[in-house]
């Protein structure tokens, strides 16, 4: 975890102020993976890995931005709307203008920026730095928005700015997390339960391809477009649907011959990943784990073959771990094409595990995967 001592010895020293400190957390998503964006359900915590800035206003129409863990530094008018060569700080510039898009200017601000969250394994590193500087504008700004506003305004900077059309789970989960509990979301309506998450004897365990294949970001888009035409096809059909959350198997089923076989594969995972949630969240209040397990290798082989966001690397660690002693499950997580496997386990294997996977990735890639242990956390706040 990143000190508030040496945040504020980078900060004084770069800038002669005093700072505020802020963090938001990486996020793991338990299963319901590309269901947000199609207003479905997803089961997402916030794990103890953050995304840390110092930050105060700068007393101008400037801002500057230092990213530590890039060696990079950025400056820029604080009312612009151009995007910045250093792609990293357009997610700032991103917040920026949906706050001035609700009618908030915000002044400059100098700001270090500080992250545990490595990029590229499916943990949500943009969502928690879109998060982190969101909550932070509102509290140094006391600008007044309630956490939801705040998750949108963070959704708006990806979809808008960057491009990427994303759902909302990320950043719902970087900024409402809770410890020891997952959110348990409705990405229609935004209604959420927390359900308590209570491991025993088990953990959560991360493995980290190490890779991300360069068609993440495009074919992500191009999923989203494909369930869009699912559903144009059941409304052209009569069927009062807004989304692929309001389709059933039956209903699917009944249009099979009128799509294409890949428009079905694709809506055919999302009906069932939202079923198996259900499942999962029910399992795991039940302690059941291997019920639990076997749903998440499930969500996987779905991602695999039907939604077609999985890679080699991917497959290969849920793979190895079938069967091996101390495992219960696990799949791919994220948007795909690269990032982390999600691994159920039991605590007192999780050496032996770590050492056989390396071992088989060693083998096959040529690199040992880096592991995390999954642990829970609160969501946004200063600190």
């Amino acid at each position: 975890m990143v000190s508030t001592a040496s945040l504020k010895a980078l900060f004084e020293a770069e800038f002669g102020q005093s700072p505020l400190f802020f963090r938001s957390p990486a996020r793991i998503n338990l299963i319901g993976e590309h269901t947000d964006y199609n207003e479905g359900f997803v089961l997402p915590a916030g794990i103890d890995l953050y995304c840390t800035i110092a930050i105060a206003p700068s007393g101008s129409n400037e801002c500057t931005l230092v990213a530590c863990d890039l060696e990079e530094r950025v400056s820029f008018d604080a009312h612009a709307d151009i995007k910045s060569e250093a792609f990293w700080a357009n997610y700032i510039l991103g917040v920026r203008r949906a706050f001035r898009k609700r009618g908030i200017n915000l002044p400059g601000v100098n700001a270090v920026i500080r992250s545990e969250v490595p990029v590229g394994a499916g943990l949500s590193s943009s969502a928690a730095l879109e998060s982190v500087f969101a909550y932070a504008f509102n509290e140094l700004f006391s600008c007044g928005l309630s956490k939801i506003e705040l998750t949108k305004i963070a959704q708006e900077s990806e979809n808008e700015f960057i491009g990427l059309q994303c759902g909302i789970m990320d950043m719902f989960a970087s900024i409402h997390a809770q410890e020891n509990k997952a959110i348990k979301l409705d990405c229609r309506s935004l209604s959420f339960d927390y359900i308590p998450l209570a491991l025993g004897q088990n953990k959560l365990l991360l493995f980290d391809t190490m890779v991300k294949h360069e068609l993440a970001s495009s074919e992500y888009n191009t999923r989203r477009e494909e369930c869009n035409a699912v559903v144009s096809c059941l409304q052209n059909l009569g069927h009062p649907v807004q989304s692929l959350r309001g389709v059933d198997m039956t209903m699917l089923s009944a249009i099979q011959s009128n799509i294409n076989p890949v428009l079905f594969k694709r809506a055919k995972y999302v009906v069932e990943e939202n079923s198996r949630l259900n499942s999962f969240a029910e399992a795991v209040s039940k302690n059941d784990w291997h019920e639990a397990g076997t749903i998440l290798y499930q969500s996987h082989e779905g991602l695999k073959n039907e939604y077609e966001v999985s890679c080699t690397e991917l497959d290969m660690l849920v793979d190895a771990v079938r069967g091996m002693d101390g495992v219960w499950g696990a799949r791919m997580m994220g948007g795909g094409f690269g990032g982390c496997t999600l691994n159920l386990v039991e605590e007192s294997k999780v050496d032996a595990i770590v050492d056989q996977v390396n071992g088989l990735y060693l083998k096959s890639f040529g690199l040992k995967p880096k592991h995390y242990i999954a642990g829970t956390c609160n969501g946004a706040s200063a600190f």
